[in-house]
């Protein structure tokens, strides 16, 4: 039964309960005078009551409009995806129902989705596109790197280490050929993100409960979770693999320049020592002699190659952020610079600093800080498409909604992206 249905349903069990009730008062002014107070009281409940069941129809009347008005076509969705939203929305309210699994089958063959051998259904594409702007907006590494939408988990990319060539000539000169590419595959590592949200029946049964914002927002914010971590230290096990997941060396970008085999291992990135074991140095007191705690900064930043250096951002926790606002110049001034500006972030010598909790915190051996070009460093890919199963057995009072999709990342270009390492060397 629909719940538009039940509401008339219930407005007709009202309406026989009020005409008893108003004869029985008729009844009771005959007799005595007077009705008395619990007739009075149950006849106000009752109008009370059909009140909010008038309500309730209006408002669901006016969704029903709102989602059939020609605005939505207008905004991109189609009849087809109209309907998969409707039956969508009651599967996932209530996936007993066994004629609602499969208006959604039908719904879903019109806008060409399937389901999966483990009874996953495709996420709306409506919806699957609302997940992906929130994610967009509260994920911090997304909105550093690059992202690539695939089709395939086999994605590679090759990557030609001699870099490309170009030389200048007459009209009649003589073109020689370019040097033969020395070339790199990058394939990202793939996993299965999912996040796993719960909700109770009773909200379910909730028509103004929107069950589609909930499920917006709570997997939104569960996979910036997930992947903000993945991009910065995840294993490539059934994941991405981080930036800081290999073994960053101490060899710079110039010893690649013709023998990239003597230099640093390739998707390895280079780090800048700090001068002390677990942290930074205190001063120039310290080992080595005139080291200046702040001078790793730098090095970090002219160890990067220009063309990343005007697009590079700094990367730290707030443990380690605590401790570089700290840092000052010879005429004592911080080389920190707050915002001055809405959405604007701060600066430390003049490049802007991301916030980012997944980063390591200062200790022995540990990459606190990194600094780069993360749109050309770092590559993350996304499977088109979500999926979803929903679990309404395993946890009684509860519906739980297992939504997944398949993606991945790793390094794409090792000269973009420096690290700063807690060490003497």
């Amino acid at each position: 039964m629909s719940k538009e249905a039940e509401i008339l349903q219930k407005l007709g069990e009202l309406d026989t309960q009020w005409k008893d009730a108003d004869k029985k008062r008729d009844e009771e002014v005959a007799k005595t005078g007077q009705a008395l107070s619990d007739t009075k009281a149950k006849l106000e409940a009752i109008e009370k009551e059909t009140g909010k069941m008038e309500d309730a129809l209006k408002r669901l009347d006016d969704i029903e409009s709102k989602m059939d008005t020609p605005i939505r076509e207008q905004e991109g969705i189609t009849k087809s995806e109209r309907e998969h939203l409707k039956a969508f929305d009651a599967w996932v309210r209530d996936p007993r129902s066994g004629e609602k699994a499969a208006q959604l089958q039908l719904a879903a063959k019109a806008v060409q989705t399937t389901t999966d051998a483990a009874g996953g259904h495709a996420v709306p594409e409506v919806i699957s596109r609302r997940i992906q702007e929130k994610l967009q907006d509260i994920s911090m590494m997304r909105g550093l790197v690059r992202v690539e939408t695939i089709g395939t988990t086999d994605y590679k990319e090759l990557i030609d280490l001699n870099g490309e060539e170009a030389s200048w000539v007459g009209e009649t000169g003589t073109r020689n050929e370019s040097a033969t590419p020395q070339l790199e595959q990058v394939a990202p590592t793939m996993g299965m993100l999912y996040a796993y949200p719960k909700a109770t029946e009773e909200s379910l049964d909730d028509m103004f409960f929107n069950v589609e914002d909930w499920l917006v927002r709570k997997t939104a914010i569960a996979f910036a979770k997930a992947e903000g971590l993945g991009f910065i230290s995840g294993n490539g096990t059934n994941k991405m693999t981080g930036f800081l997941a290999g073994t960053p060396e101490s060899t710079d970008d110039e010893a690649l320049v013709g023998s990239p085999l003597a230099g640093r291992t390739f998707g390895e990135l280079q780090y800048l020592a700090t001068g002390a074991a677990a942290g930074f140095s205190n001063g120039p007191l310290d080992s080595p002699a005139g080291f200046n705690q702040a001078d790793v900064l730098l090095d970090a930043e002219y160890a990067l190659k220009p063309g990343y250096r005007q697009n590079a951002q700094w990367l730290m926790n707030k443990n380690t952020l605590k401790a570089v606002r700290k840092f000052k110049d010879a005429d004592g001034n911080y080389l920190w610079s707050r915002s001055l500006v809405a959405g604007q972030p701060s600066t430390l010598n003049g490049y802007s600093v991301i916030e980012m909790e997944d980063m390591p915190s200062l200790g022995a051996n540990a990459f606190p800080i990194a600094f780069g070009d993360f749109m050309e460093g770092y590559l993350a890919v996304d499977r088109v498409g979500l999926r979803m199963t929903v679990d309404n057995i395993t946890t009684p009072g509860y519906v739980k909604y297992y939504i997944r999709r398949r993606q991945g990342g790793i390094i794409y270009n090792d000269d973009a992206i420096k690290v700063i390492k807690c060490a003497t060397s």
